[in-house]
C-alpha cells in the first residue's frame, strides 16, 4: 500500500512539472528605432528578430539581443530574467555602444595597422586639395575612394587642362557633389592620368575582385546592409535605384554620401551609378566590367554580385567610377 502511495505522489509531481512547463510564460522583447531587427537569443538559441513575443519555460533564463554594426563589431543587450508561471513579462531593449565581436577581437592587431594607414592617407588628404579620401581595405594591400568621382572633381581636371577638355552632360540634375556621369572607361583613364600626375599618387580603377571585397565589407548577404533591398523597414532606404525607397529613385542621381556607408566606410557601393572596374569582360579588353547598379536599375541589379559590361568608349548617364590605390 505504501509503495502505491509513493508512486501516486511521484506521478502527481511529474504532472505538475509537465503542466508548469507546458503552461509556460511569454517574454515580450521590445525594440525601437535603429534597434528594430536585432537578433533575439534566449539561453543562447536564436528566436527571431526584435520586437518579438516568445513562449518561454518557467525559471531563470538569459536574454541576449544583438545587432551587427559591421563585420567586426556588434551592439548588444544582455539580461538574466526569472520567469514565473503563466505570466507576460515585457523587456524594453536599448542596445549598447558598438563593441568588438569575436572576429573583431581576432582582427584587432590588423585593424590597428589599418588605422595607421588610414591616418597617413588622411594626412595626405589635408595637404592635397585634389586627393580623394581613401579608405584602406582590411586584409588587403589596397585602398578604395570613400566616394565615387564627382562632377566637382571632374570639372577641376578640365579647368586644369586635363581630361581631354571633355565636359560631360549632367542632364541638368546638377554638378558639384553628384557623381560624374556620361564618362567612358577611356575617360576614367584620362582623369586618373591627370590626377596621378597632379598629386604624385598612383591612382587606378579597382579590379572587379577588389571592388567586390570592398563592397561586401565582410558580409555575405545580397546587399551589404542585409538580405533585402530595404533596411529594417520599407521606409529606410539604403541606396538610389528603381524601387529602393529614396526620393531620387528612377529619376536622377543622388549627391554622393546620401545614404549610410557599408562596414568599411565606403558610400554608394550599390546604386546611384554603375562603377567602371579595370577588369576585362571574359578576356575581351575592349569591354570592361562595371559593378554596383544605378539610379534606374531594379533592386536585383544593385545586388553586390551583379555584373555588367560595356565598351571602353561608351558613355551613359548611368555610369561613373571610383578610384583605388595600391598601398605600400
Amino acid at each position: 500500500m505504501k509503495s502505491v502511495y509513493v508512486l501516486f505522489l511521484l506521478m502527481m509531481s511529474l504532472a505538475a512539472s509537465v503542466n508548469a512547463s507546458a503552461a509556460g510564460s511569454v517574454l515580450s522583447v521590445n525594440c525601437k528605432g535603429e534597434d528594430v531587427g536585432a537578433e533575439v537569443l534566449v539561453n543562447g538559441k536564436f528566436k527571431g528578430e526584435c520586437p518579438l513575443d516568445i513562449k518561454v519555460p518557467v525559471g531563470k533564463l538569459k536574454l541576449k539581443v544583438q545587432k551587427k554594426v559591421d563585420a567586426f563589431s556588434d551592439r548588444t543587450f544582455e539580461q538574466e530574467i526569472r520567469m514565473g508561471d503563466d505570466v507576460v513579462k515585457k523587456v524594453d531593449v536599448i542596445l549598447g555602444a558598438a563593441q568588438l565581436n569575436a572576429k573583431g577581437k581576432r582582427q584587432k592587431p590588423q585593424m590597428s595597422a589599418l588605422q595607421g594607414k588610414a591616418k597617413t592617407l588622411q594626412e595626405e588628404k589635408k595637404k592635397c586639395v585634389e586627393c580623394p579620401e581613401m579608405v584602406p581595405i582590411p586584409g588587403t594591400n589596397f585602398a578604395m575612394a570613400k566616394y565615387t568621382v564627382t562632377f566637382q572633381d571632374w570639372d577641376a581636371c578640365v579647368v586644369d587642362g586635363g581630361c581631354n577638355g571633355y565636359r560631360p552632360s549632367d542632364k541638368e540634375w546638377g554638378r558639384d557633389n553628384r557623381p560624374v556621369i556620361n564618362v567612358s572607361w577611356n575617360d576614367a583613364q584620362a582623369y586618373i592620368q591627370w590626377l596621378s600626375k597632379k598629386t604624385g599618387n598612383p591612382y587606378r580603377l579597382p579590379t572587379e575582385e577588389e571592388w567586390e571585397i570592398a563592397a561586401r565589407a565582410g558580409t555575405t548577404t545580397e546587399y551589404y546592409w542585409g538580405i533585402f533591398p530595404f533596411g529594417d523597414s520599407a521606409s529606410s532606404a539604403n541606396a538610389n535605384c528603381n524601387a529602393c525607397g529614396s526620393k531620387w529613385d528612377n529619376k536622377t542621381t543622388a549627391p554622393v554620401g546620401s545614404f549610410k556607408p557599408n562596414g568599411f566606410g565606403l558610400y554608394d557601393m550599390s546604386g546611384n551609378v554603375w562603377q567602371w572596374t579595370d577588369s576585362c569582360w571574359e578576356g575581351d579588353c575592349k569591354k570592361r566590367v562595371l559593378r554596383g547598379g544605378s539610379w534606374n536599375d531594379t533592386t536585383t541589379n544593385i545586388r553586390i554580385a551583379t555584373r555588367f559590361k560595356d565598351d571602353v568608349t561608351e558613355r551613359y548617364h548611368i555610369s561613373g567610377f571610383r578610384l583605388a590605390m595600391t598601398l605600400k
